[in-house]
């Protein structure tokens, strides 16, 4: 039997997290599975370009098997992103539960119409 990579539990994390997003109606749930989502696609880049032989570009000379510095810089950067738009997310979040006493996003979007109709 061959062993489980990183793409692979890369891609079942990412399929947990999208299903839970479209079922679930709790707004925090929503946003633990965005950062599943998240954190599942920079497993799958890093398990993309993995190397078990590899060593650091600056360590030995030009003959050896390098690994590439930039899909791991890029890594480094969607950590950060993810972060701030799940934080900012959560803002928004903490806002609509301090307005409409509720999580559920099928009862908040139940509470915005009836303001607009208002």
């Amino acid at each position: 039997m061959e062993s489980i990579n990183g793409i692979t539990i890369a891609i079942v994390l990412f399929g947990i997290g999208v299903f839970a997003l479209i079922v679930r109606r709790d707004l925090v749930i929503k946003l633990l599975a965005l950062g599943l989502i998240d954190s599942s696609s920079v497993l799958f880049l890093v398990s993309l370009n993995a190397q078990n032989d590899g060593i650091a570009p600056i360590v030995h000379g030009p003959a050896a098997n390098y690994v590439d510095p930039l899909p791991q810089a890029l890594v480094i950067s969607a950590i950060v992103i993810n972060f701030a738009l799940l934080a900012l997310a959560l803002v928004f979040v903490m806002l609509l539960v301090e307005r409409y006493h509720t999580t559920d996003s099928v009862r908040i979007a139940r509470e915005v119409g009836k303001e607009k109709r208002s």
